[in-house]
């Protein structure tokens, strides 16, 4: 898969007969129903995903910045992991957020000038103001013999599936809702980093996860798997949230791999989230919490059977 942060014309843009447009916060059902296709399959390796580096909200509202389900690490990813051919992370600034929706027809055209299939989301805005729409993006496609693929959105428990909707399921915890809206479970993807230690002092050695993703479910302990850069899975014990026994107060995931041995720091690793298992508490000692984790491992390897 390549990957470019501009629209600069390439050699690679000759081979792509499908675009893919939109923000894809999460890659969920819906999201997946664009880039891939329907009935009709677009040929993952000749279609590229055009997407943005920011939220557009980062910049237009600030305040407004959702929590990004998956940041552009963990996007990149799952289209990886999907087999496109192409994606382009545009940086999204005051410039960007001005230009005329004709203009930005004018990158793509230039920069993919073999396209067959342009697919979009329902309601998909684009250009200054918001003022490029559905029927703007369609005139263009008919003008250049190229279709417009606007699937209906895809439902969950009769709705509409979205970003919005999954950021609220996963803040309640409901992570078997946002396992189905998804289409695959719930996950953080990041860097291992090096942590104070004091798991490795317990004789439980965390992994300590750095992310750009910042949509997190309730702090606690959670049952799950770690899935390793070399394909191997291992059962994991999750604590999101600071650490209180210790006076910590960073919220941040890490998880100790149940039947791992060895070092992992700089490498990617995915936390996928299965269960809930407790609330973060403190403890009056070590002794206690390290009753506690032998305790949390047991249901950690109860709920993987």
């Amino acid at each position: 898969m390549t990957v470019a942060d501009s629209l600069t014309p390439s050699p690679s843009g000759k081979s792509i007969r499908h675009l893919a447009l939109g923000f894809f916060d999460g890659l969920h059902l819906g999201h997946r129903r664009v880039i891939l296709g329907g009935e009709k399959p677009h040929a993952p390796a000749h279609t590229a995903v055009l997407t943005f580096r920011d939220h557009p909200l980062s910049v237009l509202h600030p305040e407004k910045h959702p929590a990004l389900i998956t940041g552009l690490p963990h996007k990149l990813r799952i289209l990886e992991r999907w087999q496109i051919g192409s994606v382009v992370a545009l940086p999204f600034d005051t410039a960007r957020s001005r230009q005329d929706p004709a203009d930005f027809l004018k990158e793509l055209a230039a920069a993919f000038p073999s396209l067959q299939t342009v697919s979009v989301g329902p309601n998909w805005r684009f250009g200054r103001n918001r003022s490029g729409d559905v029927d703007l993006l369609g005139r263009w496609c008919r003008e250049r013999n190229i279709a417009l693929d606007n699937p209906d959105p895809v439902l969950f428990a009769g709705e509409r599936i979205s970003s919005s909707r999954i950021r609220a399921a996963i803040s309640a915890g409901q992570l078997t809702d946002t396992a189905e809206m998804l289409g695959r479970p719930f996950t953080l993807f990041g860097t291992v980093g090096t942590g104070a230690g004091r798991g490795a002092g317990l004789g439980f050695a965390t992994a300590n996860l750095q992310t750009e993703d910042e949509c997190f479910p309730p702090d606690g302990v959670y049952a799950g798997r770690a899935h390793l850069p070399d394909g191997k899975t291992f059962p994991a014990a999750i604590n999101l949230g600071p650490q209180p026994t210790f006076d910590g107060r960073e919220r941040h995931p890490e998880a100790h791999l149940i039947g791992f041995a060895g070092n992992l720091s700089g490498q990617k690793l995915d936390l996928e989230f299965s269960k809930f298992l407790r609330p973060i508490q403190k403890f009056k000692s070590a002794q206690d919490l390290t009753t506690q984790i032998k305790s949390d491992i047991s249901a950690v390897l109860k709920t993987s059977l």
